[in-house]
């Protein structure tokens, strides 16, 4: 149960078989915002808010801990946190405020540069982070049991962590496929949506397959 040992594997004896996430990255396959690991896991990738614990009073920070240790003893399924750090890319904000501000009057236009400047000099600063916090939680049931039971329990999960101010989202399909390749191409500025365009994906997906579900 570990979404960072998900690995590109060896191809050199798969170079007459098809292409596939199975073969490739070890998965069999992803659908309704479950991710399927060697047929057996199921799993899905909850999108957790950070928050800075060593900010807060005492009494909020009682309430943390409390709804903390509520949390951990109503686990009944494998968990995993994963951090993720992601230099900020401001190039599409940066066409966007230029488009939505083409036809604008002048002191809009003056004050739309000012932004663009701006946000240009920080785009300059190399170590521009943001952090992004995972919670992959499994199951080993058959797939349509460990869809309900792990959904059922995301909301139970977003309940008490909602009591401490920390929002939660479940990642979709289109999400855990970019996460995922981001994990393997650390470094790698290209992106999913492109790839998919110009037909990128086509090595790890048949057309047939593809309209039907994302299993590969």
């Amino acid at each position: 149960n570990n979404l960072q040992e998900i690995k590109p594997i060896d191809k050199s004896n798969i170079k007459k078989v098809k292409k596939t996430l199975r073969n490739l990255w070890g998965i069999d396959g992803f659908n309704n915002q479950v991710i399927t690991i060697n047929k057996g896991q199921h799993s899905i990738i909850v999108e957790l808010e950070s928050i800075e614990y060593s900010l807060l009073h005492d009494g909020e920070k009682n309430t943390v801990d409390r709804e903390l240790i509520s949390i951990a003893q109503m686990l009944k399924f494998p968990i995993q946190f994963l951090e993720v750090k992601k230099q900020i890319e401001l190039g599409d904000m940066l066409e966007e405020i230029k488009v939505n501000t083409m036809n604008a009057n002048s002191n809009v236009k003056e004050y739309a540069n000012q932004i663009i400047k701006h946000l240009e000099h920080l785009q300059e600063d190399q170590n521009l982070f943001e952090r992004k916090n995972y919670l992959v939680i499994s199951s080993f049931n058959n797939r349509k049991t460990a869809e309900i039971e792990l959904k059922e329990f995301c909301q139970l999960l977003r309940y008490h962590l909602l009591n401490i101010k920390v929002s939660t989202r479940l990642l979709n399909d289109r999400e855990i496929l970019e996460l995922i390749y981001e994990q393997l191409h650390k470094g790698n500025k290209n992106k999913v949506s492109d790839i998919e365009e110009k037909g990128g994906l086509d090595l790890y997906v048949t057309s047939k397959k593809r309209k039907k579900a994302k299993t590969l």
